[in-house]
């Protein structure tokens, strides 16, 4: 009979971890492949990381670690402004020969106590809505569904695409058609409308890391709920000292007046379908933001969106990435028109999760915006 211990993470887990990461999702087909520097990087090295975080299953016999999950980041959010401290769950995951052993269970019911006993208000998670997890095990530990979000993606590099995949060579027209026609329509558009007369745009890879987070966080502040504090230690962590030239940032600006009231956060990753031998280009945007305030009308904020989106494709091409995907959460209501009208695909949904420890869930602020920070969302800083 296997014999499994819990155990929390010590230096010299991150290659099992890694590699029990990319075998449990790589069994939902398409997902990035983790190295042990990444998730280093992403867990380790993140601000406040204490290896309590980390929950560990371990097949004490031959001392593989055969469950995992993560609750980090804890951090206050602001919501209503109102500060919750608010513990992450992450990559819950099981060996694929380990399943329906209670493991998940065990995990989830350390990760909370241990989020009590760092006092925390509420612990929060994303899950896809087409997981199991989602309707049958999350629900029965109290956790209720907040927000609902949608992954949009678009061909940023038609011939990136194809050199990944030469597969879709044979939809080449059709993707052309799909992917660049409504540009160059929308560029002619924009072009003649006098609202944006004294709009201009400037794309930065990997510097101008600190004018960013200061706009970023002037907007987030203004427009939308459950921000954290963007501060030094992180900037540093997620955008500076990353392990890699594809985690490095572009950071795209959109100015009126020479004042910054937009901004989006690109980077790529490669994304593997191993049972095929497939393996693609795939470009994250982080924020895509924009300040409502400058705009007098919901038809030109609806076109300042077009006019973020369709220079985020532009920085997203420049950096020879086949496919962007950007997030928008349900009640973004001009940012989803502007994605449609900009022909990109809805490829899948998920959902915002949340958990009562010491408070009660807030209510949101429906004039505003949900935050979606990619670490929760897409797994990377």
């Amino acid at each position: 009979m296997v014999k499994i211990i819990y155990r929390n993470y010590r230096v010299g887990d991150d290659e099992q971890l890694a590699d029990l990461y990319n075998r449990a999702f790589q069994m939902a087909g398409f997902n990035m492949l983790r190295t042990t520097k990444n998730w280093n990087w992403r867990y380790v090295q993140s601000p406040n990381f204490e290896p309590e975080m980390v929950h560990i299953a371990e097949n004490i016999e031959n001392k593989k670690i055969v469950g995992a999950l993560c609750a980090n980041l804890i951090e206050e959010l602001s919501f209503n402004d109102k500060k919750y401290l608010i513990g992450d769950i992450n990559d819950v995951i099981c060996h694929p020969n380990y399943t329906k052993r209670g493991i998940a269970k065990t995990l989830m019911e350390n990760a909370l106590n241990y989020l009590k006993r760092k006092n925390c208000d509420i612990s929060m998670f994303s899950a896809d809505n087409s997981y199991f997890p989602r309707e049958k095990i999350y629900p029965k530990y109290g956790y209720q569904v907040v927000e609902n979000l949608s992954v949009y993606l678009n061909c940023a590099n038609l011939l990136k695409l194809v050199k990944d995949f030469p597969g879709f060579g044979y939809f080449f027209p059709v993707l052309f058609m799909n992917s660049y026609i409504p540009r160059i329509l929308y560029r002619f558009f924009i072009r003649f409308n006098p609202f944006f007369k004294n709009f201009s745009y400037e794309i930065f890879y990997n510097k101008k890391h600190f004018v960013y987070r200061n706009a970023a966080n002037e907007i987030l502040k203004k427009n939308y709920t459950a921000i954290p504090n963007f501060d030094r230690k992180r900037v540093l962590w997620s955008r500076v000292n990353v392990p890699s030239r594809k985690h490095a940032p572009t950071y795209i600006f959109i100015r009126k007046d020479n004042q910054i009231i937009g901004c989006a956060t690109l980077t790529h990753t490669s994304i593997f379908y191993l049972k095929y031998g497939i393996k693609l280009r795939v470009g994250f945007v982080y924020e895509i933001l924009l300040d409502k305030s400058y705009f007098t009308t919901h038809r030109n904020f609806y076109f300042g969106y077009i006019y973020l989106i369709d220079k985020i494709l532009r920085a997203a091409s420049k950096r020879f990435i086949g496919i962007s995907i950007i997030l928008a959460s349900s009640n973004q209501h001009e940012l989803i028109k502007a994605l449609k009208a900009m022909r990109f695909i809805k490829f899948t949904t998920a959902s915002i999760m949340m958990k009562p420890i010491n408070k009660a869930i807030p209510d949101l602020d429906v004039k505003k915006y949900f935050y979606l920070p990619s670490y929760l969302i897409l797994g990377m800083p």
